[in-house]
């Protein structure tokens, strides 16, 4: 029995993708949700389209990664989301920082989008100085909760703020969290009891330079409790969930050995239960983490000591109790960066952040779509990460004011721009028998496939979940390679294929 191989990479039963939405210059962030019709919202910053310096970009894609609708909003100068969510409605709300409008520098934007794009409001908190939101979710009221920081308000040079909105935009109440130093909260969440969970960092409390900073809050935004966790150098936190015992999982860096990927899961009362690092040399940022349906974790961020490029998509799965399942890597040459990281409802990934490996400008959004092993056969690349348990010194520091940031309604410039979508990993969309002649053929044998290579060249082979069952160097004529049971995909110089071994 032959072989198949195929003119391009071959998939199997999940829908797998990985595509570039940009124009000639740079777009940046790309922080994803999935929206209520099993699609995707990409959003963050774009230097290509808009009216201003830099305006907001939401892209809008369907469940196989398929342009549906594009926006820009912005004013004369810059506007970037850091923070996109779905709303109940089908819509979307978005939060992060504008330049343009407002009463100080920089303020706090908040923007509530139809499904379709369409601006239904837009609104601006702060004060004199700086203020920018870092994460938005929607509340169980149908209002929004916000974190950010604030130069504005509180005690110190930068204070953690949180906003608590109306469906409509209100401003119902707002906090700051701080002391001397500098607070900022990148993440926030609805805990099952109504009130909100945040991470990010302290730099007036703690261990170090900069400590993981966590607090508990109430429905009206008082505070349960804070804690921090870090060592003598830099701990920050980028993202947290709440797990299904209750508790709390944190994801973030760590530098007690390099800076490296941090875990940790805390107890319902913020108590450390364990920790884990994942790296090696140079340096990891963990930057999405969530829980999957079999209860254990998947994490998304970047890494320098890994993949091809300078920095690579870096993401991972593993066990509820913090043990590493597999490690996968994506990117091209030059750097790439992963924001966020979905379970999808086929038990795959969708990985999204920015490319400066392929698309049409110096950095573009990039969606991609893995297996449930996290494999894409040609796309994706496993690696070995160290593990470690760290120790960490904790604290329990006293804060929290409220503040009264002015909000102001605003009409942004709404445009509709073209952007370039371009494919980094082609699916598979044609099969042919292999041909005779002076060209690589395949065939099986009972535990493995026999290759009759034209000349020396390397070979991969991965199996159904996206694994490399086989990585080496086929010599000029035959060559036979034992495998397990199963189906693979390979990849031989510019021919690939597909084989079932028996």
């Amino acid at each position: 029995m032959m072989c198949i191989i195929a003119t391009t990479s071959l998939l199997l039963s999940q829908v797998l993708f990985a595509k570039t939405y940009g124009g000639t210059s740079d777009e940046w962030v790309g922080t994803m949700v999935q929206t209520n019709d099993g699609g995707y919202a990409v959003a963050g910053q774009t230097k290509s389209f808009g009216t201003g310096m830099t305006d907001i970009l939401v892209v809008k894609i369907t469940g196989s990664g398929d342009l549906e609708w594009v926006r820009t909003f912005g004013g004369a100068e810059s506007e970037i989301a850091w923070s996109i969510a779905p709303t109940t409605d089908g819509g979307l709300a978005l939060a992060g920082a504008t330049e343009s409008f407002g009463v100080g520098y920089y303020e706090v934007l908040v923007l509530k989008l139809t499904g379709s794009g369409g601006i239904q409001w837009a609104r601006t908190f702060g004060g004199t100085a700086n203020d920018e939101a870092r994460s938005i979710i929607q509340t169980s009221d149908g209002g929004y909760a916000i974190a950010g920081a604030t130069y504005s308000f509180g005690a110190g040079n930068t204070d953690l703020i949180v906003l608590k909105l109306t469906s409509s935009g209100g401003l119902q109440w707002a906090k700051t969290f701080g002391e001397a130093n500098s607070e900022c909260g990148y993440s926030i969440i609805q805990t099952s009891d109504g009130g909100y969970a945040v991470a990010g960092y302290t730099q007036s409390f703690g261990a170090g330079n900069d400590d993981l900073l966590v607090l508990k809050l109430t429905s009206s935004g008082g505070l349960s409790w804070a804690k921090t966790f870090g060592g003598t150098n830099y701990e920050d936190a980028w993202s947290i969930i709440q797990t299904t015992d209750g508790g709390y999982a944190v994801g973030g860096v760590s530098s007690i050995s390099g800076y490296n990927f941090l875990f940790m899961k805390l107890s319902s009362s913020g108590a450390l239960e364990w920790a884990r690092t994942f790296g090696r040399t140079n340096s990891e940022y963990v930057y999405s983490i969530i829980q999957t349906s079999d209860g254990g974790y998947a994490v998304a961020g970047s890494t320098q000591s890994f993949g091809t490029g300078g920095e690579d998509f870096l993401f991972m799965k593993l066990s509820s109790g913090g043990a590493l399942e597999w490690a996968r890597t994506f990117g091209g040459m030059a750097d790439d960066q992963a924001s966020s990281i979905i379970q999808t409802s086929d038990g795959g990934y969708a990985i999204s952040g920015v490319t400066g490996s392929f698309g049409a400008g110096a950095w573009d959004f990039v969606a991609l779509k893995t297996s449930s092993g996290g494999g894409y056969a040609g796309c994706v690349n496993d690696c070995s990460p160290t593990v470690m348990a760290p120790t960490l010194s904790s604290s329990s520091p006293t804060i929290g004011a409220a503040c009264t940031p002015t909000p102001l309604s605003v009409n942004l410039t709404v445009g509709t721009p073209s952007l370039s979508t371009t494919d980094a990993c082609p699916p598979a969309v044609e099969e042919s028998d292999v041909l005779p002649g002076n060209r690589l053929t395949c065939s099986l044998f009972s535990g493995g496939i026999i290759f009759h290579s034209p000349a020396d060249i390397g070979v991969r082979i991965y199996s159904a979940d996206g694994r490399v069952a086989y990585s080496g160097q086929l010599q000029k004529g035959e060559n036979r390679i034992n495998l397990d049971q199963g189906v693979y995909l390979w990849i031989a110089g510019h021919y690939r294929g597909k084989a079932a071994v028996r």
